[in-house]
């Protein structure tokens, strides 16, 4: 990416952050710097995924660590941000981040984030969402609590997640409990080894 564009303050719809162009997506995507210039092969099946890919289709990639989950998920993103997809990169643990400094802010992020609404966006307004590392961040009430509410909001309100784990689909359902089930069951599955 050559050019930085601005972020705005000010609420934007879906559609507003659709139509813009595909490299400014592609820096609102925020990819990691460590990840944004890598390329890797995709797997049949994800490729089949990406093919085949409706509005508010979801995809769970898991594997041990250093698999190259990410990589692969960061990947996926940029063939969605092609097809004209709204889309952001964040780690479970930064979303958890983020609804903490909430708190204090009137439900809004303090000025370190590149948006006041950054957390709203993710919630519902982005196409995708790359929600990566899951299961990684600290176990608690209030994190199993959020990140399982965001995959059951997306899913319910017809929005994707590309969710990195290196949980099966079992210990993960075990994990985020009987309400993500549902949502994790109709993700395409992409095992990385």
């Amino acid at each position: 990416m050559s050019q930085n564009f601005l972020t705005p303050t000010d609420w934007k719809s879906a559609a507003w952050w659709r139509n813009r162009s595909n490299e400014e997506r592609l820096f609102h995507a925020k990819i990691p710097a460590r990840f944004r210039n890598m390329e890797v092969d995709i797997p049949p099946v994800a490729a089949h995924w990406i093919n085949n890919y409706e509005e508010g289709n979801s995809l769970f990639i898991h594997g041990k660590p250093g698999t190259g989950k990410t990589v692969l998920a960061q990947e996926v993103m940029r063939h969605l941000i092609a097809k004209g997809m709204s889309a952001r990169f964040v780690s479970a643990d930064q979303y958890i981040e983020m609804l903490k400094d909430t708190f204090d802010s009137d439900n809004l992020l303090p000025e370190m984030y590149s948006s006041p609404y950054l957390v709203k966006y993710v919630q519902g307004v982005f196409d995708v969402v790359l929600l990566d590392g899951v299961g990684q961040e600290r176990e608690t009430e209030f994190s199993v609590h959020e990140i399982g509410s965001l995959i059951r909001r997306r899913y319910e309100n017809v929005r994707s997640v590309i969710v990195t784990t290196t949980l099966g689909i079992t210990d993960f359902n075990r994990r985020y409990g009987d309400r993500v089930k549902s949502a994790v069951l109709e993700m395409g599955e992409v095992r990385v080894s």
